[in-house]
């Protein structure tokens, strides 16, 4: 049956990746059966091939999910150094082809003139040409991206802009692009989820995604200020789904383990403010250890309590396990946390920025440049740092040292917690790994023989 489109969840979306590499030949059959001599020319087989690729991957990833496209010229910049396929608003014209041939479903964007709010178009593939990809022969070991994909991106805050590289943006360049390498050769799951995709707590899907996780590093200013390290589909997980699964995530070929990096906040708040805060026992009921950090930073970050609260309150599924909680009562558990929490109050609303996310990112990206050349791949969600058990006493080591430096304290040692078995065997855990005390999914399964 045809969904409306009401029925449609049109936030279930990505936008269209223009660093994709288009030196693929499995998605040739696809093409040739797409019959557009009165149009062709070089540069609608290009964008013809680049749109069909990225619908293909879209699908490929979820049958529900859709691409985010602009159907206006200013939309494309074929000329940046972000575009390396020179993708331009001749993409417009291969949409509109598609859509007369009826091989996409179009939905128009829209300028929402009371919410202040604009929605790109949306397209995604009809059954016509999903047909087509069910034919397609995918080859052992596919090259996603450019060979010359930029993941080191300057922002002003809100849009990419363009930058001129120096030293600095060259060493960023090397560890994020061999990191990128060395995690598009690992996966890293919860073996349990049965869905292609996770729901977050403002019920946007996040697609466990086999083709589109791309580790980007993103700054403003110079490239060791204000960064952030995100793209990939576990960047976007927040801390109430992390409090139910943080021991179901699973590294390639052996058990794994993971830092929490929670466990230093104290000494992070003593190092910033010169308060130490003891996590209490009533707000640990409450709360779990990485929603009392996130609380003390946004209270800390907060102009005054109403801002702090209605903050809160968009987020309220990420702090409470009822959603249907009364305001009220929310409101009131915020004061009671407050007062639990009197001496370090003191600062809370006076707009003072808190940058734990940024220490985060400090810790990681160091990290990344002692793990990165030995092949160990490492991963950052949300606070906590996951690696194979293989190499935990290694990431250990690394991690004191980095945590020594960085806090200005003595003995900071950082211990590590196993994750949840799955009875992996001597020979290898993709090939046998059937029997667990964890059941694993027919999807994982599935996702993990493409690892073999």
């Amino acid at each position: 049956m045809k969904k409306t489109d009401d029925q449609i969840d049109f936030n279930f979306s990505r936008p269209i990746d223009v660093q994709i590499n288009l030196e693929v030949e499995f998605i040739n059959f696809v093409l040739k059966e797409i019959n557009y001599e009165k149009e062709k020319n070089l540069i609608f087989d290009k964008h013809l091939k680049f749109l069909i690729l990225e619908l293909f991957y879209c699908w490929l990833e979820s049958n529900n999910q859709m691409l985010s496209v602009s159907m206006s010229k200013r939309g494309y910049l074929s000329n940046s150094r972000y575009n390396p396929n020179k993708i331009s608003s001749y993409t417009i014209r291969v949409i509109n082809f598609l859509k007369k041939e009826n091989y996409i479903q179009f939905y128009p964007g829209f300028f929402d003139s009371i919410r202040k709010k604009s929605r790109l178009s949306r397209i995604k593939a009809t059954n016509k040409l999903v047909n087509l990809f069910k034919n397609i022969k995918l080859p052992t070991k596919i090259k996603i991206n450019h060979p010359s994909r930029e993941y080191v991106i300057k922002t002003d805050g809100r849009k990419k802009i363009e930058y001129s590289d120096d030293f600095e943006t060259q060493e960023v360049k090397e560890i994020i692009f061999n990191y990128n390498e060395l995690i598009s050769k690992t996966i890293i799951d919860i073996p349990l989820l049965e869905e292609q995709f996770i729901n977050r707590h403002d019920n946007k899907k996040i697609i466990i995604s086999k083709t589109a996780s791309n580790a980007n590093y993103m700054f403003q200013g110079t490239p060791f200020k204000k960064f952030k390290i995100e793209g990939c589909w576990w960047n976007r997980i927040d801390v109430e789904f992390l409090a139910i699964y943080a021991k179901f995530f699973i590294v390639n070929d052996s058990p794994t383990v993971f830092f929490d990096l929670s466990e230093k906040f104290n000494i992070f708040l003593k190092k910033k403010i010169g308060i130490e805060n003891i996590f209490k026992k009533k707000d640990l009921e409450i709360f779990g250890r990485s929603q009392i950090c996130y609380l003390i930073v946004k209270a800390v970050n907060s102009k005054n309590f109403e801002s702090f609260f209605r903050s809160v309150l968009t987020e309220k599924k990420k702090y409470f396990k009822n959603e249907g909680l009364p305001t009220k009562e929310i409101k009131k558990r915020l004061h009671v946390f407050i007062e639990n929490n009197q001496f370090i109050s003191n600062y809370f609303f006076r707009s003072y920025r808190l940058n734990w996310d940024e220490y985060l990112m400090e810790v990681f990206y160091n990290l990344l440049k002692k793990c990165v050349p030995a092949n160990i791949p490492v991963f950052l969600i949300k606070d906590k740092i996951y690696s194979s058990k293989t190499f935990s006493e290694i990431v250990k080591s690394n991690l004191d040292q980095i945590l020594k430096l960085t806090l200005s304290e003595k003995k900071n040692e950082i211990g590590f917690t196993d994750c949840a078995s799955y009875n992996f065997k001597s020979k290898g855990f993709f090939s046998r790994m059937f029997k667990s005390n964890n059941s694993s999914s027919r999807r994982y399964i599935e996702r993990v023989k493409t690892y073999k």
